[in-house]
């Protein structure tokens, strides 16, 4: 194992274990999460040699590199189901076999995405049911200039849903 140095999310640095042999990685307890994204994408260089190579796990108990206790197996929710997860529950650390740092940060990127796509979505419901609130309140001429800056709105991934939105809207209007 040799130390390798990574980024947490605010800048500080993480010393974390790499196995110069398979390339896995073992994280103190939390360093895992604190590593900023991207991280993974640095330090786990491809080596065609160690991926050809077959890796067999000799031992059928797995010994912490800390404190020497038996590991155990877990299975998170948050992790791709595809990672064999190995902590040690005196000292809460964590190993990853080589690549399974990536796949984690690319699912945690992705699981980012996500939420912040449908954050964007519930904001537009709200705006479109303030919308329609103020159009049966009788204040047509409010109601067209909101209309309006919500179709002035700049064009990204969800301008067609929002484009459909206002469309109903103004059919609402219209009858």
């Amino acid at each position: 194992m040799h130390d390798v140095k990574i980024v947490a999310h605010y800048g500080e640095p993480i010393i974390v274990d790499q196995c110069q042999r398979c390339g896995g990685i073992w994280f103190d307890d939390a360093e895992l999460f604190r590593a900023k994204q991207g991280e993974a994408d640095r330090i786990e260089m491809l080596d065609a040699d160690i991926i050809r190579a077959p890796s067999m796990i000799e031992e059928s108990e797995l010994l912490c590199p800390r404190d020497r206790a038996v590991m155990m197996q877990f299975v998170d929710i948050y992790f791709p189901q595809d990672i064999i997860l190995v902590h040690c529950q005196l000292c809460r650390g964590i190993w990853l076999n080589r690549g399974a740092f990536t796949k984690y940060q690319r699912f945690r990127q992705g699981l980012l995405q996500r939420n912040q796509q449908k954050s964007a979505a519930d904001k537009r419901r709200a705006e479109i049911k303030k919308l329609i609130q103020s159009y049966e309140s009788g204040r047509t001429t409010e109601t067209l200039r909101k209309l309006g800056g919500f179709l002035s709105t700049p064009i990204d991934r969800g301008a067609l849903t929002r484009l459909g939105a206002a469309l109903k809207i103004i059919d609402i209007i219209a009858d």
